[in-house]
C-alpha cells in the first residue's frame, strides 16, 4: 500500500515512508499495536455497512493523521503519522499523497541545530524532487530542526489537500497545482506560506 519497503537505511530513503503491511493491526502484540490499542493507529472508521473501500479513499484529513485503505479486508483505518514514524525514531514531517492516489506517512530525521530556515528547507526539497524515498531529502531534513519540518509540513499539507482532487482528476496539472498552492496563491495556504517565509535562522543578524 505504501510505496517504499522497510529496512534498507535512511540512506536509501525507505524509512522515509512508513509501510503499514508492516504494522500489527490494532489490538496486536508490539509496540504498534499498543498504539493501536489506545486509538492512536490502526483504528477502524465506519465507512458503511457492507462497503468496501478504494485507494481513492485513502486521505489525509490533517497534518497528523492518515486514513487509508486495507486492501486485504476493504475496511479503511486510521493510523497516527506520529506513532508510526517513531516506530523508525523518526519525526512524521507530514501526511501526503503518493504516485498512485494512496496516501502516507512521509518521516523525517531533523538534525540537532537548525542550519536551514523553513524557506531554504523547501528549496532543498525542491532541489531534490521532493520525493519521500529520497537520500537527498533525508539529507534536506538533517540540515534544520524538528520545528522547521514542522513549519514546512503544514503548508505542504495545505497544498496537498488543495490539490488533491486536480492532481486524481488531472494528474498532469498536478504539480503546477502544488506549486502554486505552497506559493500561496492557490487553496488558501496564504498564512501556512507567511509563517514559513517568516521562519528565521539561528545565526545572529549583522547590522
Amino acid at each position: 500500500m505504501i510505496a517504499c519497503l522497510l529496512g534498507l537505511g535512511p540512506t536509501a530513503g525507505c524509512d522515509f515512508f512508513q509501510e503499514l503491511e508492516s504494522l500489527p493491526e490494532a489490538g496486536e502484540s508490539g509496540e504498534a499495536g499498543e498504539a493501536g490499542e489506545s486509538g492512536e493507529t490502526g483504528t477502524p472508521l465506519d465507512f458503511g455497512a457492507g462497503e468496501a473501500c478504494t485507494v481513492l479513499d485513502d486521505v489525509c484529513p490533517d497534518q497528523d493523521t492518515l486514513h487509508a485503505c486495507d486492501a486485504a479486508t476493504g475496511e479503511l483505518l486510521s493510523y497516527s503519522c506520529a506513532t508510526m514514524c517513531a516506530q523508525s525514531e523518526m519525526l512524521n514531517f507530514t501526511c501526503t499523497p503518493t504516485a498512485d492516489f494512496s496516501h502516507g506517512c512521509w518521516c523525517a530525521q531533523p538534525g540537532q541545530i537548525k542550519i536551514d530556515t523553513c524557506v531554504q528547507l523547501e528549496a532543498c526539497l525542491v532541489d531534490c524532487g521532493e520525493g519521500p524515498g529520497s537520500a537527498c531529502a533525508f539529507e534536506c531534513f538533517k540540515r534544520t530542526d524538528a520545528q522547521t519540518v514542522r513549519l514546512l509540513g503544514t503548508l505542504y499539507h495545505c497544498a496537498d489537500q488543495a490539490c488533491d482532487p486536480i492532481c486524481a482528476s488531472s494528474p498532469a496539472d498536478c504539480g503546477i497545482c502544488l506549486l502554486n498552492a505552497r506559493a500561496g496563491l492557490f487553496g488558501d495556504c496564504g498564512v501556512e506560506r507567511e509563517v514559513c517565509n517568516a521562519d528565521q535562522g539561528d545565526e545572529p543578524s549583522w547590522p
